[in-house]
């Protein structure tokens, strides 16, 4: 009985190390895809997003730039800019990376719906990366 422990115990140990390795060792390669939802809208998390502009802007560009996405996250601040635009950032895991949500008057009723810290997902267009990535004319979905 003392040895089928100890032989549990390892082929348990031996499992978790093999899952560990495996995840370190996957193929940092590989090329991402996000297929689009049935509306036409490619669905990312605000996370995955910003880390693709992060890691290559110019790919991020050809892939996302021009083309409406759903983005999910944690709201960070909901603000009304200079120009009085309404603007929602979401985290993204990143200190001062944020996915900037810029939303069209007619939107500012879902908006006042929204708290500091739901999570959400807003739909809109890609125009790249500044300080964050922007979408603009965005609507809560």
């Amino acid at each position: 009985m003392k040895n089928f422990k100890h032989i549990l115990s390892f082929l348990l140990i031996a499992f978790f190390i093999s899952l560990a390795f495996g995840s370190f060792f996957e193929n940092k390669n590989e090329k991402k895809t996000y297929k689009p939802d049935s509306d036409g809208s490619i669905r990312i998390s605000a996370t995955s997003l910003y880390k693709e502009f992060l890691d290559n802007p110019v790919a991020a560009d050809e892939k996302f730039k021009g083309k409406t996405l759903k983005v999910d996250g944690n709201v960070a601040t909901i603000d009304k800019e200079n120009g009085g635009k309404i603007c929602v950032m979401l985290e993204t895991g990143e200190l001062i990376g944020y996915i900037f949500c810029y939303f069209p008057d007619s939107e500012s009723k879902d908006v006042a719906k929204i708290n500091r810290g739901n999570y959400k997902t807003i739909k809109g267009k890609c125009t790249g990366k500044l300080v964050g990535v922007v979408l603009e004319d965005c609507e809560v979905y």
